[in-house]
């Protein structure tokens, strides 16, 4: 597999997977967030993590472990 196989190739296709990435793994931090990411081959910078978490509508909420993780506006409306 190359490496391009797994750089989405857009700002529309990194903002699904990071949707994506903090709807299905318990995400707590940003720093947490840009290690899944970089493990996906995307390097990105803080200030850019930072506004596509806002364009992903991303909010915290405590799991049923009590911890605080990111989701999305979208998969709140559907549970």
């Amino acid at each position: 597999m190359t490496m391009s196989a797994t750089i989405p190739a857009t700002k529309a296709a990194r903002q699904a997977l990071i949707a994506k990435l903090i709807e299905t793994e318990g995400i707590g931090s940003q720093g947490d967030l840009a290690l899944r990411l970089e493990a996906e081959g995307i390097s990105v910078t803080q200030a850019t993590l930072s506004r596509d978490l806002v364009e992903v509508r991303a909010v915290k909420v405590r799991d049923a472990h009590g911890r605080m993780v990111y989701t999305t506006q979208a998969a709140m409306e559907e549970s």
